[in-house]
């Protein structure tokens, strides 16, 4: 008589993801050894609901201590249901053009990272600073995807402000009756560990500045509207974003002045520019492409098919909320590849380290309230309230004391201009 054949244990699956913090075990259950004794939380079947069962009784396990009663249906609104309402405000916000895509997309990207990781149906009221210490140590050491590195001082403290302001919302808008309890869990990185990482990378890769020969370099080698881009860069501290919404409006030939509020805080900035500034202008408005948008129409810079140099392609849901948003920065990617054709390229040093150069040299004219207004920096302190205006000549004389840097052969200031009465800034 043949012998029976044997039958074969089905073969566990693999984890959804690389962070799922359950294993699959032989009797068919998802588990998690908790101090010395295994917990099993649901069927392979399901991993979602195994996730959840665990996020509800982890913080009492791991504690040692004996879980709640888990009802059927969870008391009070859910993690996801404050995370939807989050966002619901905030796509309001981008609607009525109080934040940028982008600034929602961080939002999305966090709120989907809280979802997955306390679980969706994880009732508010049953969170602990246990549970919210999990997440901050799971975004420290694998982001918020859950498939990167880890994030950075910096990085964190930014989602744990968004993580912040979602429970904070919910009990603004009165879909709870108390405030969440944070204890320690979302602490933000302090200043010293931020010190501590920029250091490290200064290490690494260098200060984010650049010396008076690279500079040279850049402007020599660059083509239109690129070296237009790095002259106002360095002429005023602009950024790569600041050079992608300059209206032409801003640009007065006449007096040689930008005159453009900051996009990025709507402070006041005013900046003088030099002859080779005005000059790179003016051929790159000779030569600019027609423009692809009426909301193009006003920039100074386009790409050659007529587009913004930085823009945010917004991918919409059926019902027409945003689903995700993809950043396209022109400025920093050219600029890249010429840092590479001139040998230069480091990590972490692009485009904006124009800005903190212009700022370390200008900081040697002592003259603090003219370097703010020219970066577009609001005047702290008292002297923001009282300080109504400042001369024209003392902010030139800022960026002419830049000039003689990149110039050095070259004669400061500006003849023709001295008579040009003050600005009214």
């Amino acid at each position: 008589m043949p012998a029976p054949h044997k039958r074969r244990r089905p073969r566990k699956p693999r984890k959804p993801y690389a962070s799922f913090p359950l294993t699959p075990h032989n009797n068919g259950q998802w588990c998690k050894k908790i101090r010395g004794k295994v917990h099993f939380f649901g069927v392979w079947g399901d991993p979602q609901a195994a996730l959840d069962n665990y996020l509800r009784v982890a913080a009492d396990l791991h504690a040692g201590r004996l879980p709640q009663p888990v009802n059927l249906q969870p008391e009070g609104p859910t993690v996801k249901e404050a995370c939807n309402c989050y966002l619901s405000h905030q796509f309001q916000k981008v609607q009525n053009g109080a934040i940028r895509p982008s600034s929602f997309d961080d939002c999305r990207q966090v709120a989907e990272s809280l979802v997955k990781l306390l679980g969706g149906s994880q009732p508010l009221a049953d969170l602990t600073p246990i549970d919210l210490q999990r997440f901050r140590l799971h975004i420290s050491q694998h982001g918020l995807n859950g498939n990167s590195k880890g994030m950075g001082p910096h990085a964190q403290s930014r989602a744990i402000t968004i993580t912040r302001s979602i429970f904070k919302h919910a009990y603004d808008s009165g879909l709870i009756d108390r405030p969440v309890r944070y204890g320690a869990g979302l602490e933000k990185p302090s200043a010293a560990s931020k010190r501590r990482a920029r250091k490290a990378a200064e290490r690494k890769n260098g200060k984010r500045l650049f010396g008076t020969a690279e500079v040279s370099a850049m402007i020599q080698a660059a083509s239109m509207p690129l070296r237009a881009m790095i002259m106002l860069g360095i002429n005023g501290g602009l950024g790569n974003t600041d050079c992608a919404r300059l209206p032409i409006g801003a640009i007065d030939f006449d007096r040689a002045v930008l005159e453009f509020d900051r996009p990025k805080t709507g402070v006041e900035r005013v900046v003088p520019l030099w002859p080779e500034t005005l000059e790179a202008l003016r051929q790159t408005l000779s030569h600019r492409p027609k423009a692809a948008t009426d909301e193009a129409k006003i920039l100074v810079f386009l790409t050659a098919r007529g587009q913004p140099w930085v823009r945010e392609v917004v991918h919409r849901s059926a019902d027409g909320s945003i689903k995700k948003v993809t950043p396209t920065n022109a400025v920093c990617q050219e600029f890249a590849k010429l840092m590479v054709t001139l040998g230069l390229k480091r990590k972490g040093v692009g485009f904006y380290a124009l800005r903190h150069t212009f700022r370390t040299w200008a900081d040697e004219t002592r003259d603090q309230h003219a370097i703010h207004r020219i970066m577009g920096h609001a005047i702290p302190g008292m002297s923001g309230i009282y300080i109504e205006e400042i001369s024209l000549e003392r902010l030139r004389a800022v960026v002419d004391h830049v000039r003689s840097k990149v110039f050095p052969d070259e004669p400061e200031g500006n003849e023709a201009e001295e008579e040009v009465p003050p600005s009214s800034t």
